[in-house]
């Protein structure tokens, strides 16, 4: 399940990032150095770029924090005219069931290594502390 369909209030965390300064600013650089729409690139055809796109969905996040981390990692920014911007968001959300399926897989394997790391490090492990060979599961 998407921090969308949990939490109210992804939609607010979200505008407030792209009414940030810090998105303006970094959205202008990216547009600077990438003036160019990438996919139309991929496919030899020049087309300006007046998109800029995040390629991980920041709305995946699970939270506010990891929002803003997709968010402004410029690796994570593509940029695009508008019509490669509108079909890859139509793909995105009418995409097939196998890429529906495998988004949602990307996001569990996401949760499931979160749980890990916060169940490891409450344990103590890595700090000289026994840990269960058999797990607490």
């Amino acid at each position: 399940m998407s921090w969308r369909a949990r939490n109210p209030r992804q939609a607010k965390d979200k505008q407030t990032i792209y009414n940030s300064r810090e998105w303006r600013e970094l959205r202008e650089q990216k547009l600077r150095a990438n003036p160019l729409c990438e996919v139309c690139q991929q496919k030899g055809i020049v087309t300006a770029a007046h998109q800029v796109h995040h390629i991980h969905p920041i709305e995946d996040s699970h939270s506010v924090q990891e929002m803003r981390k997709w968010a402004f990692m410029y690796e994570n920014l593509q940029s695009l005219c508008d019509q490669c911007h509108a079909d890859i968001h139509k793909a995105e959300g009418k995409g097939t069931k196998a890429l529906a399926i495998e988004r949602a897989k990307q996001r569990q394997d996401r949760w499931a290594d979160g749980l890990i790391s916060r169940f490891t490090a409450s344990k103590g492990e890595g700090e000289g502390h026994e840990s269960n060979p058999a797990g607490s599961f």
